[in-house]
């Protein structure tokens, strides 16, 4: 399978399978789904599928600001690009 067919296919079978907002914001009463949640249900889709996902880094900030309180704000910007690489080739 080419790196396209498994995308496609990793997306089919998330359309099909979804992926449930089971997490609750006390504060607000929102339902969520969390960044663990994402990557549990992709990781095996991604296995499945013979797709990798490779991130490389092309820059990072980070700066320091103060709060209206007076505490310490850290604001971090990254900018990364992913390469998709099949398995197959």
């Amino acid at each position: 399978m080419n790196v396209y067919e498994a995308i496609s296919t990793v997306t089919r079978d998330l359309l099909a399978d979804g992926m449930g907002k089971d997490r609750k914001n006390a504060q607000q009463g929102f339902m969520y789904r969390g960044i663990d949640d994402v990557y549990n249900v992709l990781a095996g889709l991604l296995v499945k599928n013979g797709l990798v996902i490779l991130p490389r880094c092309l820059s990072h900030t980070l700066t320091e600001h103060t709060s209206k309180s007076g505490g310490a704000l850290y604001r971090a910007v990254v900018l990364v690009e992913f390469d998709f690489v099949s398995v197959d080739g």
